[in-house]
């Protein structure tokens, strides 16, 4: 797919030919989850990568069965529709699978296609001479043949100077604000991946009645009032320990979002209510500097006796977070929406307000003489010098001549955000002694 004038490089191979391998090798750091077991990457994962001055994006799919199961049904659906919007096409073959049948499969598909550039792409070749190739797989083959070891990096410069040849010279990825960058994060079967796709309008990501049907992190960018918007689909964080070691790292990759990203919708299942875990990733959001938005989905499920509950429920539990949006929605029905687009743009708007020195100052100081801090440990604090030293987010710096206890910096933020319309957006905060 063209987005933003960048050609598409396509991956499509059975499962555990090593395409995820190779695209994380391609773009030299971990776009898809890799193991051991046959289709653990279960959506449509890209990434930007840049070769030769080229900027392309590379898509990784998930292995194509012959008899898929509801999980994988999704995507193959979807699989001619890939191959048409693509440029060049990578059809990765393990050099030892004699699954010919299920290639067979993919030939025919791939043979169907019409103006394509597909490169045939024989895996796992570290102890291989070309002479070797089993005579059943040179039908297979298409403009180009490659040998390649993913996992060894054997033959990958050759790959990729000949990926950079058929792409044309293009910009990279649209800038996209920093505050433009949202993660979808909850408990599995929120009603994450069924929110991405109607931000989106497409049926992007996988949906299904199976807990923890989405494993990757998916990146897609959505146009909203002239700008343009970075939206993450991520893999379900539970409570309990995952038995599962890709099911695990799935859910700590969901976590690290929040290293990339300012404003996070953490989506709760209005039918259970929120949960420990949900409160948790509230507070790690929030810890992170990351703006949360809540999310309470399903709620036209909901009648007014259980609305009222759970209403109650939230304000019991978010006393310290009551500067927190909170939105009620129908991710399947599209009811609320347009009001999460409307929210976001009022907290972009927030994270970008800089307040001067002087008048930041004159503020504080003022507040400072006429509710001054109590003594902490028998010594009452002075303000030196206040500062805004950054935004996106809202970042004050506070020089002190001593500590000040909690209840008072929650004080100031509190002010803060009343006196400079830092409504519902993180503060971060620096206490300079």
């Amino acid at each position: 797919m063209k987005e933003n004038n960048n050609d598409e490089v396509l991956i499509i191979g059975l499962p555990n030919s090593g395409k995820s391998t190779l695209v994380n090798v391609l773009c030299s750091k971990k776009v898809s989850i890799i193991g051991s077991t046959p289709n653990t990457t279960r959506d449509k994962v890209s990434s930007l990568v840049t070769i030769n001055d080229k900027t392309f994006k590379i898509s990784d799919l998930p292995g194509y069965l012959e008899n898929p199961d509801e999980l994988n049904l999704n995507f193959q659906d979807k699989l001619e529709s890939y191959i048409k919007e693509a440029n060049v096409i990578l059809f990765v073959i393990d050099v030892n699978s004699k699954n010919f049948k299920g290639l067979d499969k993919l030939n025919n598909i791939l043979r169907k296609s019409k103006g394509k550039a597909i490169f045939t792409v024989f895996n796992k070749c570290e102890n291989f001479d070309t002479y070797e190739l089993d005579k059943n797989l040179y039908k297979y083959i298409f403009d180009q043949d490659f040998y390649i070891s993913s996992i060894h990096k054997i033959g990958i410069n050759e790959l990729a100077n000949a990926l950079s040849k058929k792409i044309k010279k293009t910009n990279s990825l649209e800038s996209i604000k920093k505050g433009n960058s949202i993660v979808l994060i909850g408990r599995p079967n929120s009603g994450k991946s069924t929110l991405f796709n109607s931000m989106l309008e497409t049926n992007r990501s996988a949906v299904s009645k199976i807990s923890g049907t989405t494993r990757d992190v998916i990146k897609e960018t959505f146009k909203f009032d002239k700008d343009m918007y970075q939206i993450i689909d991520t893999a379900g964080v539970p409570r309990h320990k995952q038995k599962n070691q890709i099911d695990r790292y799935a859910s700590s990759l969901s976590v690290k979002q929040f290293n990339d990203t300012l404003i996070s919708l953490i989506v709760i299942d209005s039918t259970i209510g929120i949960s420990f875990e949900d409160l948790r990733l509230l507070n790690e959001s929030i810890e992170n500097n990351v703006t949360p938005i809540l999310i309470l989905n399903k709620w036209d499920l909901l009648d007014t006796e259980q609305k009222e509950h759970i209403n109650k429920h939230i304000k019991d539990n978010l006393k310290k977070f009551d500067w927190i949006n909170i939105l009620r929605i129908s991710a399947l029905t599209k009811k609320g929406i347009n009001l999460i687009k409307k929210t976001l743009i009022d907290v972009n708007k927030q994270l970008i307000i800089r307040v001067p020195t002087s008048d930041l100052n004159i503020y504080l100081r003022e507040l400072w003489v006429s509710k001054p801090p109590h003594p902490f440990r028998g010594k009452r604090s002075n303000l030196k010098y206040a500062t805004q030293y950054d935004s996106l987010p809202p970042s004050i710096a506070l020089n002190l001549n001593g500590r000040i206890p909690l209840n008072y910096q929650n004080f100031l933020i509190n002010k803060l955000r009343q006196n400079y319309g830092f409504y519902n957006i993180c503060i971060k905060m620096k206490y300079n002694l």
